[in-house]
């Protein structure tokens, strides 16, 4: 059984019986790596939506054999589960208006040059008193948490369950700005029929590995798993892959699809 969390585009997305995006190509070639065993070699491939809150607990529960939605994978997380080799680097962006005021376009923008009590203060400004979004039960959800508590900023985090739902909030006005990952809001621009009046930051503003997500304590699953994702990921496969969902990768994205595949 293959678990995907659906509405995480361009990683996973559809329904029981038909799903698609980055993830679910990769967990297809793991299947034909699979089905080389003679014993396998009718294995039928079944799909299984899981709400992200509860996607480690459906693989820890032996509900599905393996998770497809690329996750980033932390000491806590692998308390309970683990984590293929990296399939993609994951990383914090934010979407916001067209026309939103220039502080708040100047502090998502890109690193300021200016450091020091100075720099703070004009950040400060631009994102203090401002209403954000955040993806419900994720890590960039804390990490936006955890910066304006350091930033000492006077702001509003609504939480939203889905990147669609994020999306809107920001075309109604609702919020100023939504953080997610900055490949899933690239898409989600792409998508709406008003994605003009959207903009998605330059800046990335944390950045992490993230990789398939299996059960503990089988590691001959993990090493077919590993296998099938490194011939996926290597050379012109890998880079075939990535541009259908990504677009054209840049050399750095190249070089680092070639790290995550092993010999």
């Amino acid at each position: 059984m293959l678990g995907f969390i659906a509405g995480d585009a361009p990683f996973t997305d559809g329904d029981e019986k038909q799903a698609s995006g980055y993830g679910i190509d990769l967990c297809q070639a793991v299947a034909t790596e699979l089905r080389k065993d003679p014993a396998l070699a009718q294995l039928q491939t079944r799909y299984r939506p899981v709400q992200l809150a509860q996607a480690l607990d459906a693989v820890s529960g032996g509900q599905v054999d393996l998770l497809c939605s690329p996750l980033v994978e932390t000491l806590q997380r692998r308390e309970t589960v683990s984590f293929s080799l990296p399939v993609i680097t994951a990383g914090i962006g934010a979407i916001l208006r067209s026309d939103a005021p220039a502080d708040l376009r100047d502090a998502l923008s890109g690193a300021p040059r200016e450091r020091g009590p100075t720099w703070r203060a004009t950040v400060n400004q631009g994102l203090s008193k401002r209403s954000f979004a955040v993806l419900k039960g994720t890590l960039g959800a804390t990490w936006v948490r955890q910066r304006a508590r350091e930033l000492g900023l006077q702001s509003n985090l609504v939480e939203v369950g889905s990147y669609d739902e994020g999306v809107q909030q920001v075309l109604n006005r609702r919020v100023d700005a939504f953080f997610g990952d900055r490949l899933s809001l690239l898409h989600y621009q792409t998508r709406q029929a008003n994605g003009a009046q959207l903009r998605v930051s330059d800046r990335l503003f944390e950045a992490a590995h993230a990789s398939l997500v299996l059960a503990r304590g089988d590691d001959d699953f993990r090493l077919l798993v590993d296998r099938a994702l490194s011939q996926s990921l290597r050379g012109e496969m890998g880079q075939a892959l990535y541009t259908r969902y990504f677009g054209a990768p840049s050399e750095q994205q190249l070089m680092l699809l070639r790290l995550y595949s092993l010999p």
